[in-house]
């Protein structure tokens, strides 16, 4: 699901892929003990992930962390790291950040422009003859979505 912090981030990664997808909140203490990490490793690589805006998170007995999803329109979130499930874009041009939620395998559709499923090849786009396009980036893996023309002339 994207990459966490600068090269060598594997703290951030680790975490990141121990989290759920769809952004439900997870208990800080027992994923630090799944990991393995004293408190202060925990604490570093939340602080980094925070400060890239990729989770939300409490660093006291009880508390949660979750992906932030707040980059992402809420229509996308619940397919986040679900592939085969399907979203009705609401609005375009949309990009979504691949770094906090994958699109990959998503069932896209647009009213009245039909849709396509979210490439897994990174540079890859997908368009239809209604105007309906889907771009994957080839360096970040966004999913940008577009429509282009009027309905049925595109």
């Amino acid at each position: 699901m994207g990459t966490a912090g600068p090269p060598g981030d594997e703290d951030g990664r680790a975490l990141l892929r121990l989290l759920p997808a769809d952004g439900s909140p997870a208990d800080s203490e027992q994923a630090r003990r799944t990991l393995g990490w004293t408190r202060q490793r925990w604490a570093g690589a939340c602080l980094r992930l925070e400060e890239q805006r990729r989770v939300l998170s409490g660093q006291g007995h009880g508390e949660t962390i979750r992906r932030d999803l707040t980059a992402v329109p809420p229509e996308f979130r619940p397919a986040c790291g679900r592939p085969g499930t399907h979203v009705t874009v609401r609005q375009v041009p949309v990009t979504v950040p691949n770094a906090v939620c994958d699109l990959t395998g998503v069932s896209l559709s647009f009213p009245g422009r039909g849709g396509a499923t979210v490439p897994a090849r990174p540079g890859s786009a997908i368009g239809n003859s209604k105007g309906f396009q889907v771009m994957v980036d080839s360096r970040t893996r966004d999913v940008t979505i577009t429509v282009t023309g009027t309905p049925g002339n595109a």
